[in-house]
């Protein structure tokens, strides 16, 4: 089960984002170790409950 957690550092980053503006998350959805690590942005979507299609559209 190793192979599936997060290196301390990711998993401590998405620690520290927790409770904090959603803008402060969203930021970290486009940065580098999100857009390479893909076990890291999974983590990052469950965490913050995002869909990973983005949001639906809305209603008419």
């Amino acid at each position: 089960m190793q192979e599936h957690s997060l290196p301390a550092n990711l998993a401590k980053r998405i620690q520290d984002l927790i409770g904090r503006e959603q803008s402060y998350w969203e930021d970290e959805l486009y940065s580098l170790e999100a857009l390479t690590n893909l076990k890291y942005r999974a983590e990052l979507e469950r965490s913050f409950n995002l869909d990973p299609l983005g949001p639906l559209p809305a209603r008419q």
